[in-house]
């Protein structure tokens, strides 16, 4: 049964979206660091103090040494400070092709009227951890603002399934997509791919992938996906 967060972690939830009202230079005192800047970016302070009580490197072992704690820990924390759902039309739970079998998945149909774009979205979690729960609020801010419904993917996770696990349930994710949009009441002629980091990085793949097989998506929307090995950060 997937892991829900306890009563401690809705109080900080709520804590920590109570701070992001607060003027920036209170949001950074609790961090004890002064902002962080890299490459002429300041980090935004409300995430800064977040990293600051998170401890990524606790969470970076989780992941490494104990995947299935480190993806319940991340379900913990994101579901913790979820607040009131950005509204759509209506959210279907669905299965897909994937690369070995079926895989679920989420439909997002935006409130606008007329047949919607689709986008195939990945969710991030360093191909390790995050879910479709995990990234239901990024699909619904895509499907309420882009006015594009959005077929969020869930596909196989490391180190249970190793490369190149992922990248095959992404590619048959999106044939399956542009095969049926019609049959979920989208448009087949603006299918798009997307993703928010190693989503990102998933959604660049498909769409390469998808382009040597002679049928590219209409568009990529890539979230700070990681695609160049090259740099150090």
């Amino acid at each position: 049964m997937p892991v829900r967060p306890t009563l401690i972690d809705l109080i900080r939830g709520r804590l920590a979206r109570g701070a992001s009202h607060l003027p920036a230079g209170l949001q950074l005192r609790p961090s004890g660091q002064p902002a962080r800047t890299i490459d002429g970016a300041t980090l935004d302070p409300m995430l800064q103090l977040i990293l600051a009580l998170a401890r990524p490197a606790d969470r970076a072992r989780d992941i490494l040494d104990r995947p299935q704690a480190g993806r319940d820990r991340l379900r913990r924390d994101v579901l913790s400070i979820a607040g009131k759902p950005t509204p759509v039309r209506d959210v279907r739970d669905l299965e897909v092709d994937g690369g070995a079998g079926r895989r679920p998945a989420k439909l997002y149909l935006p409130e606008a009227s007329g047949i919607p774009p689709l986008l195939v979205y990945y969710h991030g979690g360093g191909f390790v951890g995050g879910d479709l729960d995990t990234h239901d609020e990024p699909c619904r801010m895509l499907a309420h603002y882009a006015g594009t419904a959005v077929l969020s993917v869930d596909y196989r996770l490391a180190p249970e399934h190793r490369f190149p696990a992922a990248v095959e349930d992404g590619l048959a994710a999106f044939e399956w997509a542009v095969g049926h949009a019609e049959r979920i009441g989208c448009d087949p002629h603006r299918v798009s791919v997307g993703g928010d980091s190693a989503g990102g990085n998933l959604a660049a793949v498909v769409s390469q992938l998808a382009t040597s097989n002679g049928a590219p998506p209409a568009a990529q929307l890539l979230i700070y996906a990681p695609t160049d090995r090259s740099t150090p950060r």
